[in-house]
């Protein structure tokens, strides 16, 4: 595996189009070029049965637009300080060359969801539209985006530039392609360096309910010279004016960041303690649309836009943040989405459970160091799709082991008929530093199949109670759905909760997917849902977040737990979609991946939302679902104790 960022622009295209930067008619002072010239071998063509494939070896990626072709893109990441104005972009290609295929290129696959309600999709994987055009693909030869995000904790400006090497033809069946470019970028450069204060390395926000039970943790980064404080969410909303409370928070994360030069944000308190924000993304794939409200903490991390202003995420001004529209009537907001700030919660609804997890960071970081347990990776997986080719989530393991060479594997499998709750509870109490899970997942629990069988596997809520790993505790990923729903309630867990009376999963695909059913009814007459919906409309939709009615989710359980359990996890607030090229196991390669590069968790998560966003920009729905539930300044595997401040 490649320890660089992987980098891959397809979705540019689509959401920002050839050059997104805005310029201006400022005087410009200080402009300077930095140019680059790239070259690239002959594509490959291979005959892989119906289709063929094109490759080249120095491609970064591909193309992975939904039913279109796959073809290799080559990307170039530029940084520039903060601050600097990307005022031109030129790409020149060189001789043009022409190749007949003797077969259609193989499209990109429809993604498959990780609900276990949901069975992936069958049958058309190819635009017959489409492939049906003279016209070239993609339509520009290349394409560039610029953003505002953390390089090394500074911050900088990004320019991702985009070559697609090879274009092409459908109807006429040719490919067109060049084996070098030269790029060339001018800029204005900040005539004087921004530069932020450096008074506190960490804020805490939390009810101030919790400032007392929450000290202890404060002293205990202090000790460390991890400078925190406590800000409590009453005196931001006191100070600050916004749309809502959230982009008050928002406001004042902005304000910790240029006076403070805070690096970390850890959000202490449930959704309805402390709020989080719902973003809208509607997709259409052939007739399958998907439209749904998200909750994101990646809004409180992009601050910045891609100018240095602040970000609000609702650029329409409609009080619908974070619109998206791919392949469906709408107008996008305008988004960053590259984390300017490491963010992380720890979803607590009373003290109780602000106490155990602050007892579990604080002995995490000063007793983990050197302990042979942590040393040691658990992999779970089965046959995410049965009846497609191959074990999936195995797969995925197998490339997960492979990056984390240095852990000692203990593979968990369906395949094995080693996928059972008391034996993944057997080996986690044991000790293990990290937990990759890859299959389908629910609210409360996970599950996954044997090989080619609708057998499900499951793991759930009650089988936490076996977990005795004190202080054993490991970081887990969740390849999978809804596992970090912090808004799961009442009405959905008692559906589950009679599903399992009745011991199977009938009664919840009866009540929770009559929607998907009605919806897919109307797809079939082309009816679009948004319209009944009313989606377009300008009432905003605001969800019930009744501290009452909430009911903590699987991945939650996991912290909350005394005794045992995770120190932190990273998983879905809603339905996430599997793959090794994009979606939820793009993900946790782009997770795992950064490990040997970085200290804390936080540094890990934003630089795999970084890597992610520039192979897979298209792909909004993955990058604002998974979420952070730890402390983002967690330093993994503990400090060595010499690291302590006298």
């Amino acid at each position: 595996m490649k320890k660089i960022i992987p980098i891959l622009i397809v979705g540019i295209l689509v959401l920002g189009g050839l050059g997104a930067v805005a310029l201006t008619d400022e005087k410009i002072y200080n402009e300077k070029v930095e140019e680059k010239s790239i070259v690239i071998s002959e594509p490959v063509i291979n005959d892989i049965g119906q289709y063929v494939t094109v490759d080249i070896e120095e491609a970064t990626t591909s193309i992975l637009e939904p039913g279109k072709p796959m073809l290799p893109v080559v990307t170039e990441v530029f940084t520039f300080p903060f601050g600097t104005k990307i005022r031109s972009v030129d790409v020149i290609i060189s001789k043009v060359n022409e190749q007949f295929l003797p077969k259609e290129i193989q499209p990109t696959p429809e993604p498959k969801p990780l609900d276990v309600e949901i069975q992936a999709f069958k049958g058309h994987n190819k635009d017959l539209r489409f492939y049906e055009t003279t016209e070239l693909y993609p339509s520009s030869s290349f394409s560039y985006k610029t953003a505002s995000g953390l390089e090394n904790n500074e911050h900088v400006v990004y320019l991702i530039v985009s070559w697609y090497p090879v274009r092409y033809s459908p109807a006429k069946n040719m490919i067109y392609y060049s084996e070098n470019t030269d790029i060339k970028i001018k800029y204005e450069a900040s005539k004087s360096p921004i530069v932020f204060e450096d008074v506190y390395d960490l804020v805490v926000i939390a009810p101030s309910e919790y400032s007392v039970a929450l000290q202890p943790l404060v002293d205990h980064k202090n000790s460390f010279g991890i400078e925190t404080t406590i800000k409590t969410t009453e005196a931001i909303f006191a100070e600050y004016e916004g749309y809502d409370e959230i982009e008050e928070i928002k406001y004042f994360i902005q304000d910790a960041i240029e006076n403070w030069g805070v690096k970390y944000v850890l959000l202490v308190g449930s959704v309805d303690k402390l709020p989080i924000r719902t973003t809208w993304i509607v997709m259409k794939w052939y007739n399958h649309y998907w439209n749904e409200s998200i909750l994101t903490e990646l809004y409180y991390a992009d601050v910045y836009d891609e100018f240095g202003d602040f970000c609000s995420w609702d650029s329409d001004g409609d009080g619908r943040f974070g619109e998206v529209y791919i392949n469906s009537p709408g107008d996008n907001d305008t988004v960053d989405l590259y984390p300017d700030v490491h963010i992380g919660r720890l979803a607590c609804s009373n003290i109780e459970e602000v106490n155990i997890v602050v007892d579990k960071i604080i002995y995490y970081e000063n007793n983990t160091f050197g302990q042979s347990w942590f040393n040691n990776i658990l992999l779970l997986g089965g046959d995410t799709f049965p009846h497609w080719n191959g074990n999936e989530g195995e797969i995925l393991n197998l490339m997960i082991e492979e990056i984390m060479s240095d852990f000692n594997p203990t593979k968990l499998w369906c395949s094995t008929l080693t996928f059972w709750a008391w034996k993944i509870n057997q080996e986690i109490n044991k000790g293990v530093g990290f937990v990759d899970y890859s299959g389908h997942g629910v609210e409360d629990g996970m599950g996954t199949h044997p090989p080619n069988s609708n057998l499900w596997i499951m793991y759930q809520n009650h089988d936490l109670k076996g977990l005795y790993n004190t202080n054993k505790l490991p970081i887990v990923f969740f390849d999978a759905c809804l596992t970090a729903k912090l808004d799961y309630n009442k009405s959905e867990a008692n559906i589950y909760q009679t599903s399992r009376i009745i011991n199977s999963f009938f009664f919840t695909i009866v009540f929770k997917s009559f929607s998907r059913i009605l919806k897919s009814i109307l797809e079939r007459y082309n009816v679009n849902p948004m319209k009944i919906m009313d989606i377009e409309s300008n009432d905003v939709l605001v969800e019930s977040r009744d501290g009452s009615d909430l009911v903590p989710c699987f991945a939650w359980n996991w912290i909350r737990k005394s005794n045992g359990g995770a120190i932190a996890n990273i998983g879905a607030t809603r339905t996430a979609f599997g793959g090794f090229d994009s979606g939820a196991g793009k993900m946790s390669i782009e997770f795992f991946s950064t490990y040997e590069s970085f200290t804390t968790i936080g540094e890990m998560w934003s630089n795999a939302q970084i890597g992610y966003n520039m192979d897979v920009p298209w792909d909004l729905f993955t990058l604002e679902e998974f979420i952070l539930l730890g402390d983002p300044s967690l330093v993994v595997g503990g400090y060595q104790m010499q690291s302590r401040q006298r």
